[in-house]
């Protein structure tokens, strides 16, 4: 085999491979422009009253649903699950809503009183009506389980600080009350600054 056959060959397989790479891109290019146009809505959720809760406390979350390819009104669901970090469901609510461009509104979640304290995970999945996922967004959560005792306790402390506040309070505006200051006292302060 002559060095022109060699050199042909290489060229011919190096050739081949180009092809099946670009190929191969193509139909990778397709696929995404296909997800993309399929998954048009985009979703966040942010809890309001921070990330830490009691078994039975209600916290409020802000859902905020964007349309990217606004075609009109289309009407989603909305659904809620809080799932402990094993992907075991806790709760599940969900809303039907309408999206045009951009809607934002607020729920409502009530946790079980039953529910064990640990770090959950709260999701947030957009479904058209037939089912067809559309997008998921999620956020950790802590639930703490306080006692009885440790419940009073809280309670006895929260009372004893503000007992000494209104205290501190009345001392100070009873003190500064007996305080006689002149407006000639007060001209010589603020001289005496310069």
């Amino acid at each position: 085999m002559g060095l022109h056959q060699r050199f042909t060959s290489r060229l011919g397989k190096i050739c081949i491979l180009l092809f099946v790479v670009y190929f191969l891109f193509s139909i990778l290019c397709v696929a995404t422009v296909i997800s993309e146009s399929t998954a048009s809505l985009a979703i966040s959720v942010s809890v309001v009253e921070g990330d830490t809760f009691r078994p039975g406390q209600s916290f409020h979350i802000i859902t905020e649903i964007r349309n990217s390819k606004s075609s009109g009104r289309v009407d989603v669901k909305v659904t809620y699950e809080v799932a402990d970090l094993k992907d075991n469901s806790i709760l599940v609510e969900s809303t039907t809503v309408a999206i045009e461009t951009l809607s934002s509104f607020s729920e409502e979640i009530k946790l079980p009183e039953t529910i064990k304290g640990g770090v959950y995970l709260l999701k947030a999945n957009v479904t058209s009506l037939d089912g067809t996922k559309y997008a998921e967004a999620s956020t950790s959560l802590t639930v703490v389980e306080v006692s009885a005792n440790q419940q009073t306790l809280i309670e006895y402390i929260m009372g004893g600080a503000l007992i000494i506040t209104v205290g501190g309070l009345f001392y100070e505006h009873r003190r500064i009350s007996k305080l006689k200051v002149t407006e000639d006292d007060l001209k010589k302060f603020i001289e005496l600054q310069k």
